[in-house]
């Protein structure tokens, strides 16, 4: 079956009866897609909706209410998740929250209705629609619709012939850009129906193996399979992607032997789109740019990359070090700022350091990356008077949570630091800077 792309996808170009997703075990057609798109379309037109959130629980009534606002020319805004803080810290900036299930914590909220009148199809121009992700580190990356679909159109070429028309499955969330392309977009514009659910435990998603499918899953999640029993053949998925961080090998082998299929591992990001793939346990470690990717190295030794998904035209430089080999392929030799990938979510430290700041008991604040190829992190705090009163009160573990709990109101409990370490001076070199070093040292002693 031939890409369409999602403007066409409205307007007809494939037959009503045509299977877009699965929703609760329930196949919805195109017919019924379009009827949710459109009137959607029509209740939040009549709410003047002009920039709106979206926080589905359901991939399928996500990309109803991305359509849905692109439909009336409204700015589309994916928060990085869907914690009572971070809600609260947008609902200043958009007209409305657009959720698939009511809520009384989620502020500006507007509930999705579903139709099941049919609607002749309609042409949509996406041709300026965008999206908007909030993800660590910044404040806004904006990302075309035309290049989610340039990026299908590269995945297709490349992998459609041995995927064909098998439903994708996943563990992980559409909220982020890797789920929005890889579970959703991609697989509707090739014709693959999508389940609507993710699963965060793999017993879940095993109830979905019937037959050949496509899992779209993270490191995080590969990692923990102790105790999986392996597929059945005639249920082993054609293909396993993954992205977020880098496989530890044993849960590449392991991943193989469960599933009979190595998984495919994606290099990418919000603002460069994916930029290269390699597939575990074929060879060494080395990254493959795709087609419509070029990747140099400076002189220092980091990724220049030029790319048709890439927010900025032309050249630009990245946060990766590389060793780039002479047929084009590369090495990763670790990140030069300040963002870490935890449980295949981006992190800044920068911001966590911030955040800890802020709270009455923090006087200064480092948060470091620790445990090597299973990084996590690890916060060095030197306290103020009420935090050294409360720690007494509380005693440590309990001071520890509390910290966590105050956290948790804008950052995922994946992220945040497992590690405390509280000191009455923070550790400084000769020229009074900080290294980390030192910090990383201070947090693996004993105590």
């Amino acid at each position: 079956m031939s890409l369409v792309a999602l403007g066409d996808l409205l307007a007809g170009s494939r037959s009503d009866r045509h299977c877009v997703a699965i929703l609760e075990g329930r196949r919805i057609n195109l017919s019924k897609f379009r009827s949710d798109v459109f009137h959607n379309a029509q209740l939040l037109s009549n709410r003047s909706v002009r920039r709106g959130a979206v926080v589905c629980e359901h991939g399928y009534w996500f990309i109803v209410s991305i359509l849905s606002l692109l439909k009336i020319g409204a700015q589309v805004v994916l928060p990085p998740n869907a914690q009572d803080g971070t809600l609260r810290s947008i609902a200043g900036d958009v007209d409305a929250i657009v959720v698939d299930s009511e809520s009384s914590a989620v502020p500006k909220q507007s509930v999705l209705q579903s139709r099941s009148d049919e609607v002749v199809p309609f042409r949509t121009d996406l041709e300026n629609g965008t999206i908007h992700f909030f993800t660590s580190g910044s404040t806004g990356e904006m990302k075309a619709v035309k290049k989610f679909e340039r990026e299908a159109s590269v995945l297709e070429n490349m992998w459609g012939a041995e995927l064909h028309e098998i439903p994708v499955v996943g563990t992980v969330t559409h909220q982020h850009v890797f789920g929005v392309t890889f579970r959703i977009i991609w697989p509707l514009m090739a014709g693959r129906p999508f389940h609507s659910e993710f699963h965060m435990a793999w017993e879940g998603l095993h109830t979905q193996l019937d037959g050949p499918t496509m899992i779209v899953t993270s490191p995080a999640q590969l990692t923990r399979l102790g105790g999986l029993a392996p597929v059945a053949e005639n249920n082993r998925p054609r293909m396993i992607i993954t992205a977020g961080a880098a496989l530890p090998p044993e849960a590449a082998s392991d991943s193989s032997a469960i599933f009979g299929c190595a998984p495919t591992e994606i290099l990418g990001s919000t603002e460069a789109g994916v930029i290269a793939w390699r597939r575990s346990g074929t060879g060494p470690a080395l990254w493959r740019p795709f087609p419509t990717v070029e990747v140099e190295a400076n002189a220092e030794g980091i990724m220049l990359l030029r790319s048709q998904h890439a927010s900025a035209p032309g050249w630009s430089l990245q946060s990766d070090r590389i060793q780039l080999q002479s047929d084009g392929r590369f090495r990763l030799l670790g990140r030069i700022d300040r963002i870490l990938k935890i449980e295949g979510k981006r992190v800044s430290l920068q911001k966590l350091e911030r955040e800890l700041c802020e709270l009455a008991w923090v006087t200064e604040a480092a948060v470091v990356g620790l445990g090597g190829s299973r990084p996590y992190l690890g916060a060095l705090v030197r306290l103020s008077e009420a935090g050294a009163a409360e720690i007494e009160r509380l005693g440590k573990f309990r001071f520890e949570r509390m910290l966590r709990r105050e956290l948790s109101s804008t950052e995922d409990l994946a992220v945040l630091p497992r590690r405390w370490r509280f000191v009455q001076f923070m550790p400084m070199d000769q020229l009074g800077k900080r290294r980390v070093s030192d910090v990383v040292t201070l947090l693996e002693q004993n105590e």
